[in-house]
């Protein structure tokens, strides 16, 4: 990115297509479809599965506000990183209005956390990333550049997996406040004292059933989060889908106008089809899903 900053990028999309989807880019091989398995699989494995991707990309891109590779999706295949670099240039050459958020997770000491600014932000060249906060502050503030602060960094604070309430719900004796909170508050601070809170943001969960087979769902944490941050601060949201998180209760709790929420979807759009129509059907599962939201979005 070179002028405007990640949210101010992700607001203009979001507004100039009606959507708050994302459009999450997790390759895997067994999914690869025939058709392109055929055509490079032999001689050129890496270029089959930037073709998929790719067409992924073009397919869904009216419906995309953001598109999200998972970078072990990559790491996993031999020339992986050049299938990942090879997505990202051509999402920034044919779509340089739609941001790219690379879901990598990554959370070290300080030294660590500058080769990966540089090899996410420098190499890789994507628009933001997310790291883990558990060893503190230096995570976020060495993955900051003060000539590009432009740049999303976004911390995990309140994920979608079910055994993560084990850990990011535990009540700290100290303020009686669970540890999910107090990451967001942190988070928060640490953006504000680096000078980065404009285009910082926390993951976020969709709002899920709990327990599950209940039939009530839970998403009080988006609530919770919003009281904390204020609209300080932009929410990556994932599981919807394949992790079947509501959509509905999500917007709901989440939805503070452009560029606040990014709602994530990846197997369900890029699995759509395992045929030769895998880029048609891709666009009409992110079609449908940027429908739903936009009809929560009525309720408001």
């Amino acid at each position: 990115m070179t002028q405007k900053g990640f949210r101010q990028k992700l607001a203009d999309r979001q507004e100039a297509i009606k959507s708050l989807v994302c459009v999450g880019l997790d390759p895997l091989p067994e999914k690869l479809p025939a058709c392109l398995k055929r055509k490079f699989w032999i001689f050129q494995k890496w270029k089959a599965v930037a073709q998929w991707l790719i067409d992924i990309v073009d397919a869904t891109a009216p419906h995309a506000s953001l598109f999200k590779p998972q970078v072990a999706h990559y790491e996993a295949f031999p020339d992986g990183r050049k299938i990942l670099q090879s997505v990202v240039n051509y999402i920034h050459e044919f779509y340089p209005e739609i941001p790219v958020f690379l879901d990598c997770k990554r959370g070290d000491i300080g030294r660590t956390q500058e080769r990966y600014r540089i090899a996410h932000f420098e190499i890789d060249g994507v628009d933001g990333m997310n790291f883990s906060p558990y060893m503190g502050k230096e995570c976020m503030e060495f993955l900051v550049d003060l000539k590009f602060l432009g740049r999303a960094i976004v911390g995990l604070c309140y994920t979608s997996n079910p055994s993560a309430r084990e850990v990011q719900d535990v009540i700290l004796r100290q303020t009686g406040k669970s540890y999910w909170e107090f990451i967001a508050e942190s988070t928060m601070k640490w953006a504000m004292d680096l000078g980065i809170l404009e285009n910082a943001g926390l993951v976020m969960a969709a709002a899920y059933e709990s327990p599950k087979g209940s039939g009530k769902v839970y998403s009080e944490h988006l609530k919770r989060c919003r009281e904390i941050t204020g609209g300080k601060m932009w929410y990556l949201i994932p599981g919807v889908g394949k992790q079947q998180g509501y959509v509905r209760e999500t917007v709901l709790a989440s939805y503070d106008g452009p560029g606040s929420i990014a709602i994530n979807s990846s197997s369900e759009i890029i699995f759509a089809s395992a045929k030769e129509d895998y880029a048609p059907a891709a666009a009409n599962v992110a079609q449908r899903m940027q429908e739903d939201i936009n009809f929560a979005l009525t309720e408001m």
